[in-house]
């Protein structure tokens, strides 16, 4: 008997020379350990193996923890007779086989399972009883995937306890549940963290033709691709047209842009490939959301609104008309006369927005990734001309990044027309929220109340 399995047709039978070797085992009382019968915990029902030990647990036992199930099949090989397996998690271009047959019980095709190395359906199996899916137990939750900035914790069931087979229903209900974790800030951005993850691969090869090896400086693809294809790890050759997945899936926790606007305070994070939405409260697909002040399930108490307008300033000079405290959030501020002005945004004493005496271009700072970002609009006519600009920030300002926020007006003329109108909220602790943006009408000075 081969220690690996045989491709043939006698794999599933006892050849005499093991036979002989089996009843000497027994007869010369070298098996009295096969007599310690372990405690069973419930009563075993009338299943195969495989309805417990799916292809994934079988490579798994025969090549190491990351095997798992070839994601592809060679119609030379019978399903039910080589265990084919991917050994390398990174790698699903090749498999590995080991010739021996699949666990009786295995599901080898839709409403199929293997029996003695053939892949039967039900009727030739045997069985009529109906088996529903049940699930295994919660996985203890893994070790968080970030150190700080907001990583992941998780943990894992199975629907093989057992797997559902013969027509049973599957398993009801999720098969993960994971938490952000270690949510304290980090020295660098979320689009520094995804800028790292592309650029460990710079020395990795990108062969764009056979056997023709090219290299690249990889950054992140921010403002080309959204969703879970944001999350595959995918990367922009900085310089050039094109962008590519450079690895499995980027570290989970990962920030990532889902399609759509999330709910306000929810985090969308990258989890095993896939642009996940997290709540307020920091738990999967929770769907608890903030107040407008700020506060993960609040009734919206404990802040104020704060409306105001502003008229003034001195021709081809920044003038300060709004400074933000920590905790405020979903301000708006607008300029509907950005031809004659122009709005600039300071951050501790960098501009971010503007700053030089030149109208800036749509600007998110410091990424659409980061919780904490300020954006800015520039809304132009049909002739393409500046309409109006807007600065929204949905906040609450957090006091390490923002210690004060400016917006500032350049006069590019000698009007002393007013300039525009701000709308947000805030309050003793709490934070802040706004309502839609107040409508303006233009005042025949030129200004807006």
């Amino acid at each position: 008997m081969a220690s690996d399995g045989g491709y043939n047709s006698v794999d599933l039978t006892w050849s005499p020379c093991s036979r002989q070797q089996l009843l000497t085992f027994f007869s010369e009382g070298k098996a009295d350990c096969a007599k310690d019968f372990p405690a069973l915990r419930g009563s075993l029902q009338d299943w195969k193996p495989g309805q417990y030990y799916g292809v994934d647990d079988q490579c798994r036992i025969a090549f190491g923890s990351t095997a798992r199930a070839c994601s592809f099949s060679n119609p030379d090989l019978p399903a039910c007779r080589v265990l084919s397996c991917h050994i390398n998690p990174e790698d699903v271009s090749s498999c590995k086989r080991l010739l021996v047959p699949l666990l009786d019980g295995t599901e080898c095709a839709p409403n199929q399972w293997c029996l003695k190395g053939r892949c039967v359906s039900p009727d030739d199996f045997g069985s009529s009883v109906v088996v529903n899916g049940s699930w295994s137990s919660w996985s203890a939750y893994s070790t968080c995937s970030r150190t700080c900035g907001g990583g992941v914790t998780l943990r894992t069931r199975e629907c093989n306890n057992p797997r559902p087979a013969f027509g049973g229903n599957d398993c009801e209900g999720p098969d993960i549940e994971a938490e952000l974790c270690n949510q304290q800030p980090c020295g660098r951005t979320q689009l520094e963290f995804m800028a790292e993850q592309c650029s460990q691969t710079d020395l990795q090869p990108l062969y764009l033709l056979p056997n023709t090896a090219s290299f690249y400086k990889w950054i992140p693809a921010v403002g080309f691709v959204k969703g879970d294809e944001q999350c595959r790890h995918m990367c922009q050759s900085d310089g050039e047209n094109f962008i590519v997945s450079r690895g499995s899936y980027f570290v989970d926790g990962t920030r990532c842009e889902s399609h759509g606007s999330p709910p306000y305070g929810a985090t969308a994070a990258c989890l095993r490939g896939r642009c996940q939405l997290f709540g307020c409260d920091g738990v999967l697909h929770s769907g608890k959301v903030w107040d407008v002040c700020g506060v993960c399930g609040g009734d919206g108490s404990s802040c104020v609104l704060t409306s105001d307008s502003y008229s003034g300033g001195r021709a081809k000079e920044y003038t300060t008309f709004l400074t933000l405290p920590v905790n405020a959030t979903q301000v708006h501020v607008i300029n509907r006369a950005p031809i004659f002005t122009h709005l600039a945004v300071m951050v501790g004493d960098q501009y971010i927005v503007s700053g030089r005496g030149t109208m800036a271009l749509n600007v998110t700072h410091p990424s659409p990734l980061d919780e904490d970002h300020v954006q800015y609009h520039l809304h132009l006519t049909p002739d393409l001309l500046p309409e109006m600009e807007e600065v929204v920030i949905p906040g609450p300002l957090k006091q390490e990044i923002t210690r004060s926020l400016q917006c500032n007006v350049w006069r590019r003329g000698s009007q002393e027309s007013a300039v525009l109108c701000s709308r947000g909220r805030w309050g003793g602790g709490g934070g802040v929220g706004g309502s839609q943006l107040q409508r303006l009408s233009q005042t025949n000075s030129g200004g807006f109340v």
